[in-house]
């Protein structure tokens, strides 16, 4: 396909417990597209959810989903049967990974890496899941070819502070399930020492049930993002 984009989703809703669409490590498709479809958001939509990060283009939508049905949504797609926990390479070692994901690809041939290990994809999307996903690119009008939920068991699990490959060219995230502390940090690199945003200024901010988030453009060429554990 020529779009190569990664939708997200969020985790079921119980105690504690999150899940969401998109991961650290990155998700790399491993044949790169030379086509990207962009985010084009309406003056409206941008004046009301357009986060004011410098050097980035990120919006958070926090009543993308009503909350009753997010919560339904979430206890559906914990029920699935393709949770798995990944291999991630560390520092040269191969680590499994502390929470499950479950992968879905619109397309069979295409191929996705985590982490430098190849991704188990499905072509069978849950009904649950294609819903979420028509939602999400009705509303950016994007169409995304594949889709990875992460499930954070209960609060101790989290993301570290990172940047998603930069293939990812437009990252679309919904969260589902119970409420957890999402944070952006600027960073600096010699190709945006000059126009990087000042250390200190992070972002933090509460990732609702049925919330979406969309980044897309320089935004992880100068943050890094994180889910710190429950507080």
């Amino acid at each position: 396909m020529g779009k190569r984009k990664t939708a997200s989703s969020p985790s079921p809703a119980h105690s504690g417990k999150k899940r969401k669409l998109t991961g650290e490590p990155t998700a790399e498709p491993s044949r790169p597209s030379p086509v990207f479809e962009q985010f084009k958001p309406t003056s409206e939509f941008e004046q009301q959810y357009k986060l004011d990060l410098p050097g980035a283009d990120a919006y958070y939508k926090e009543d993308f989903i009503e909350p009753d049905v997010a919560s339904e949504w979430y206890e559906e797609l914990n029920q699935l049967h393709t949770w798995y926990r990944p291999t991630l390479k560390v520092y040269g070692r191969d680590v499994i990974q502390s929470r499950t994901i479950a992968a879905y690809a619109t397309s069979p041939s295409l191929t996705v890496k985590y982490s430098g290990h190849p991704v188990e994809l499905h072509t069978t999307y849950p009904p649950t899941l294609r819903r979420i996903q028509d939602m999400v690119e009705s509303e950016l009008g994007v169409t995304f070819n594949h889709v990875m939920l992460n499930r954070y068991e209960d609060g101790n699990i989290y993301i570290g502070k990172h940047s998603d490959n930069k293939e990812n060219k437009v990252i679309a995230s919904v969260s589902l399930g119970a409420v957890r502390t999402f944070i952006m940090t600027p960073k600096v690199t010699a190709r945006n020492k000059h126009a990087a945003p000042a250390k200190g200024t992070a972002k933090r901010w509460e990732m609702a049930n049925g919330s979406l988030f969309v980044m897309q453009g320089d935004t992880q060429a100068n943050w890094k993002v994180r889910l710190i554990p429950q507080e």
